[in-house]
């Protein structure tokens, strides 16, 4: 029975066209580790828990996270081909504060549902991307579930443009200088798993995002433009009824991104603009892409330098922020901070290579945002200063070769964290009034 299926599938490879023989592309991400606190019970993770690593990443992740990635070529004729793409993504919280991690939208807790994961619980398999394409000599047609042109700064583990969801759009279309891309993607959101069958608070967004990458400026790099437009899509009932940020204004996205790679040095200065549902760009935890805000007459900015240098033995890190917002005087507040304010962030991450496989690399940060009294100040020992946070990890690592984005990386390290915005988080429940902790662990971090 089995040689009989042969010759029909034979006859469907070549009714297809032409059927590419190349392997699977095949991509990937991963890391996971240990972790053991100085004071005792858990170790806490992810910044003040809504601005991710806004401190720097390294020694600050207790999960285990995963992404594959496999595209493969389905039809390649007369410069014309069709491909598919899809990423799966597994994630496990390594504590019971499993619920402030980066990934809890998808995430589970333990099978207690108390968030006690265990090495074999806790962890949910996400589809993040299902999508194909078409490509020509003179423009990409594409439709489905993706990243659309993420743009990512690895030290804080952050996106600056994370324009993610179903959508349509084409790209590639060659101007002459540089390239132009348009889509259009849908993000749903709902308060709860109550409201998805049609109470106030479910809502479909759509990003209208046009983008000119590749605007090239000879000696001094290369630049990036991008405008999205967004509208919250809501019933006259959920205009009377629904509240806070489930009733979002429609908002404008306004993103210029400055590449320059000079021998070891690479450089992204990043401007970023946002009014009324995209205002919370100022927020360091802010993907940019998203209407979060509820009001009118509101706007956002956020200033970001990074990149890395690498010179012989010697490399580093380095990501500063600077964001404001402006709420003006019709507003539900914002996710992030309530009043007008500002916020910034440091980060460095310098390496020594000591031989082909070993090096040392030390991460140092500090953040600190304007207070708003009314949130802040019921934790701080000093409600009248403007709350801080920051962090400092030593660790030794095992990678092969030189550089930077040298992975897979095995690592062994120590960390210090503290300051106000800590304390918000553990320093009253599990530190005994303290606004500090130090942890000891291990991890691996790969990419291919």
């Amino acid at each position: 029975m089995k040689a009989k299926w042969l010759p029909l599938a034979a006859g469907i490879a070549l009714a297809a066209g032409s059927v590419a023989a190349s392997a699977v592309d095949f991509h990937g991400y991963f890391r996971s580790g240990i972790q053991v606190s100085g004071r005792g019970g858990d170790v806490f993770c992810g910044g003040d828990g809504t601005a991710g690593h806004k401190v720097g990443r390294l020694g600050d992740e207790c999960d285990t996270y995963a992404e594959i990635a496999l595209g493969q070529e389905l039809y390649n004729k007369a410069n014309r081909q069709f491909n598919i793409y899809t990423r799966m993504a597994y994630g496990t919280p390594q504590s019971d504060d499993g619920h402030d991690t980066q990934w809890n939208d998808w995430q589970a807790a333990g099978s207690s549902g108390n968030g006690n994961a265990g090495p074999w619980d806790g962890g949910r398999i996400a589809i993040r991307e299902f999508w194909g394409n078409y490509v020509t000599d003179d423009y990409t047609l594409w439709a489905g579930k993706r990243f659309y042109q993420r743009k990512d700064i690895h030290i804080w583990d952050i996106y600056t443009l994370s324009t993610a969801g179903y959508g349509v759009g084409i790209e590639n279309i060659n101007v002459g200088v540089g390239n132009m891309n348009f889509a259009v993607m849908k993000n749903s959101t709902a308060d709860s798993a109550s409201d998805i069958y049609g109470d106030t608070t479910y809502r479909n967004s759509y990003n209208f995002d046009l983008r000119w990458n590749g605007i090239g400026l000879g000696s001094f790099g290369s630049l990036d433009a991008a405008v999205i437009y967004g509208i919250p899509m809501v019933s006259k009932y959920q205009e009377k009824h629904a509240t806070g940020t489930f009733n979002e204004d429609s908002g404008v996205l306004l993103t210029l991104d400055h590449a320059l790679s000079v021998d070891s040095l690479m450089n992204h200065f990043i401007v970023q603009w946002g009014t009324n549902g995209f205002s919370d760009v100022g927020a360091f935890g802010s993907n940019g892409t998203n209407l979060y805000t509820s009001g009118k007459h509101i706007y956002g900015v956020r200033l970001v330098d990074w990149g890395t240098y690498d010179i012989a033995d010697f490399t580093i890190g380095y990501g500063l922020f600077w964001g404001y917002i402006n709420h003006g005087k019709h507003s539900d507040g914002s996710w992030s901070r309530p009043n007008d304010g500002w916020e910034y962030s440091i980060t460095v991450r310098p390496s020594y290579k000591w031989t082909e496989y070993t090096r040392t690399t030390l991460e140092a940060g500090y953040s600190q945002k304007k207070t708003d009294h009314g949130r802040w100040g019921w934790f701080q020992k000093n409600p009248n200063h403007d709350p801080d946070i920051y962090k400092v990890t030593l660790a030794q690592e095992v990678t092969p070769g030189k550089g930077f984005w040298q992975r897979p990386a095995i690592r062994f390290y120590a960390s210090y964290q503290g300051g106000d915005q800590f304390e918000s988080k553990v320093g009253l429940k599990k530190l005994g009034n303290h606004n500090f902790q130090w942890s000891l662990g291990s991890q691996i971090e790969a990419w291919w």
